[in-house]
C-alpha cells in the first residue's frame, strides 16, 4: 500500500477542501492517504521532515504554484515524488507537467509510477520551478498576494478572474506616470552588462501566467534556464510586446528584448536607495535588502522528481503494445 501526504493550501484561489479530498479518496483509494492543511510555515516544514523520514512514497500539491515553490524548498535532492495538482490561480508548473485534467487521469500517474526529474533553479539558496525575476512582475506578484492576505473576499475574484488578473495588475502597473525602471549589471557566460529594464525574467519554462510565451525554447529538462531582458523605455512599444506574448507569439525582431540561455548569472542592483523585488513561481522570493542588492543564480539539474506523463515511457508502453499486438 502506496503511503501519501497530500498538502492542501486552503488559501489557494481554487481550493475547496472537501471537493479535493472526496476525489482524491476516489481516485487514490487503495493507498494510505494523510491530508495535511497546515496553518502557518513552521507547521507545514516540520510536516514535510516527518514525510521525508517515513520516506513517503509520494506528496500531493493541491494549491497554486506558490503552493509548489514552499514544498520544493524540503523536496529538491529527495527521492520523492510530486504530484502537483491546479488548485491555484496560474498552475504554470501544473500546465507545464501535463497536470490540468481530471483527478482521476493525474492520480493514474502515481499509480502507474509514471515519474520524470525537472531542473530546478536556484536564487540565493532558494529553490523555483516556473518562471520569476526581477522589476514589473514582482511588483504585481506582491500586490496581488498582499491583497489576498489582507482581503478574504479578493480570492473569490480571483477565482472567478482566473490568470487574467495577471494581467489586469500589469496593466495597471503600466498606466502610472512613470515608467519603472531598474538599473542592473549582468554577469553571465553568454551575456555580460548594465542595463537598464522594466522587467528580468528568469524562465525554467516557456510560458509565464499560463499564456505568455516568454521563453519557446525553454524546457525544464535541459539543464540551463532562459533569462530574458525588456530594455523598452515606453508604454506603448512594453505594451505590444507583452500583448504579443499573451497571444502566444513570440516578438521575434524586437530590438528591445534581450533573451539567452544559460546555467549560472549574477544580478546586481546599481540603484540600491530603490528596493527590488525577486518572485518566483508566483511568490516574492527575497529583497534587495535581504539579498543586499545580489542575486547569485543557477540550475540545479534533474533535482525535482515528479509525476507526470513522461514521454519516453509512454513510447516504450506504446512500443510494446504494438509489439504485443
Amino acid at each position: 500500500m502506496q503511503n501519501i501526504s497530500v498538502y492542501l493550501n486552503k488559501r489557494a484561489s481554487h481550493t475547496s477542501f472537501h471537493y479535493w479530498k472526496r476525489q482524491i479518496d476516489q481516485s487514490l483509494f487503495r493507498s494510505d492517504i494523510t491530508y495535511r492543511t497546515p496553518n502557518n510555515l513552521v507547521e507545514l516544514k516540520e510536516n514535510l521532515v516527518n514525510d521525508i523520514d517515513a520516506k513517503c512514497d509520494a506528496i500531493v500539491s493541491v494549491g497554486g504554484d506558490g503552493t509548489v515553490n514552499t514544498l520544493i524548498q524540503s523536496l529538491a535532492g529527495q527521492d520523492i515524488g510530486l504530484l502537483v495538482m491546479a488548485g491555484g490561480t496560474a498552475n504554470d508548473l501544473a500546465t507545464e507537467l501535463g497536470n490540468k485534467q481530471s483527478v482521476k487521469n493525474i492520480t493514474h500517474f502515481i499509480r502507474n509510477n509514471e515519474y520524470k526529474y525537472i531542473d530546478l533553479i536556484k536564487v540565493n539558496g532558494l529553490y523555483m520551478a516556473t518562471n520569476g525575476g526581477l522589476g514589473l512582475g514582482a511588483q504585481v506578484s506582491q500586490k496581488i498576494n498582499e491583497l489576498r492576505a489582507k482581503f478574504p473576499r479578493f480570492k473569490k475574484l480571483m477565482n472567478l478572474t482566473g490568470k487574467s488578473i495577471y494581467s489586469f495588475f500589469i496593466l495597471s502597473e503600466l498606466k502610472g506616470l512613470k515608467f519603472p525602471n531598474y538599473k542592473l549589471k549582468i554577469e553571465s557566460e553568454q551575456f555580460s552588462g548594465i542595463v537598464d529594464t522594466p522587467l528580468l525574467l528568469i524562465n525554467n519554462q516557456s510560458h509565464l501566467a499560463g499564456t505568455f510565451n516568454v521563453a519557446p525554447d525553454t524546457s525544464n529538462q535541459d539543464g540551463k534556464f532562459n533569462v530574458t531582458i525588456f530594455k523598452h523605455t515606453d508604454h506603448k512599444k512594453f505594451l505590444r510586446c507583452c500583448y504579443k506574448m499573451a497571444m502566444n507569439q513570440y516578438p521575434y525582431g524586437d530590438p528591445d528584448v534581450i533573451s539567452f540561455e544559460t546555467d549560472k548569472m549574477q544580478i546586481e542592483n546599481l540603484m540600491p536607495e530603490k528596493e527590488v523585488f525577486f518572485f518566483g513561481d508566483g511568490e516574492v522570493l527575497n529583497s534587495s535588502a535581504d539579498s543586499k542588492n545580489i542575486w547569485d543564480i543557477e540550475i540545479n539539474p534533474s533535482s525535482l522528481k515528479v509525476y507526470s506523463k513522461d514521454d519516453e515511457k509512454s513510447l516504450i508502453n506504446h512500443r510494446n503494445e504494438v509489439t504485443l499486438s
